[in-house]
């Protein structure tokens, strides 16, 4: 496994983890963006080599640190537009183009790119789609959407966004939110509920409070519809855990799945059985699976 990081703006550079196939492949670059409180190691269980469910023995696969989290660095600003879904899809958008340019790197893109992202990431995926460059646009293959948060704006009650402020504030309100919410307890290790506590922990204030403060009312659709109507035949895989809270499927597929249907793309479903809402850790064979088919 080898890193890279690349300056996205003047306050931020966007750290990943590349893997390489020890054989040639034909097949697109995973480019995988974690969800709130998460890191590129949310994704360990699909990237390292020694997993059973690693798509990189198959797959060049790229994990990125969304700005703030992990080893990316972030703007220390409270200002709404800093880490706002549209600026962190733009930060995607550029780190693709900088690899584009890379010459060491830039045969990773050489059979095109698929973008998975899990919750806030899948609407930072769908965001990117239009802020591509023309030379990006006709490589990206489609996408996989692992539990995935609405387009549109989503208004949280007082006491609930109350309740997410304070969700990564310390060890115990870290395992709690993932005991009693984010994860079935009996489907995720404590190895990965340790990970968890420590990405969450390590992202900064301004990341940390950006989703529930202000990322999750922003509405991408008009955006992403304007970047579907000049793509046509693009693809779309929509994972969710049958148990999830976070994202039900009534949402999800009011919010997601007929939105991008109704824009001309082509989705299918999988409810993965006894699973929450991190399905990367309670079950990443599931996203193995559906990734193999590309």
């Amino acid at each position: 496994m080898e890193t890279c990081s690349f300056q996205t703006s003047p306050n931020s550079v966007i750290h990943a983890q590349i893997t390489r196939p020890a054989k040639p492949s034909s097949r697109p670059l995973v480019l995988f963006l974690h969800y709130w409180g998460g890191t590129s190691q949310t994704w360990h269980n699909l990237t390292d080599l020694d997993s059973s469910t690693s798509l990189s023995t198959i797959h060049p696969t790229v994990a990125v640190d969304l700005r703030g989290w992990g080893q990316s660095t972030g703007p220390n600003s409270d200002d709404c537009n800093e880490y706002s879904i549209t600026v962190m899809a733009s930060d995607v958008a550029t780190f693709l183009a900088s690899l584009s340019e890379d010459k060491a790197r830039q045969d990773l893109l050489q059979h095109g790119f698929l973008l998975v992202g899990h919750s806030m990431g899948a609407k930072i995926a769908l965001a990117t789609i239009g802020l591509l460059n023309k030379n990006l646009q006709p490589l990206l293959k489609g996408l996989a959407l692992v539990a995935p948060a609405p387009l549109a704006a989503l208004n949280l009650p007082p006491e609930m966004k109350a309740q997410q402020l304070l969700a990564y504030e310390s060890e115990d309100s870290v395992r709690w939110t993932v005991n009693n919410v984010l994860a079935n307890p009996k489907k995720i290790t404590e190895p990965d509920i340790n990970m968890v506590i420590r990405d969450s922990l390590s992202g900064n204030s301004f990341a940390k409070a950006a989703w529930p403060s202000y990322g999750m009312q922003e509405d991408i659709s008009q955006g992403v519809r304007e970047a579907l109507a000049s793509r046509s035949g693009l693809r779309a895989s929509v994972l969710l855990g049958e148990l999830d809270i976070v994202e039900a499927l009534e949402r999800v597929d009011a919010g997601v799945i007929q939105f991008l249907r109704q824009n001309g793309v082509e989705v299918s479903l999988t409810v993965v059985e006894g699973i929450k809402h991190l399905i990367p850790l309670e079950d990443p064979e599931s996203i193995y699976k559906e990734i193999c088919q590309w």
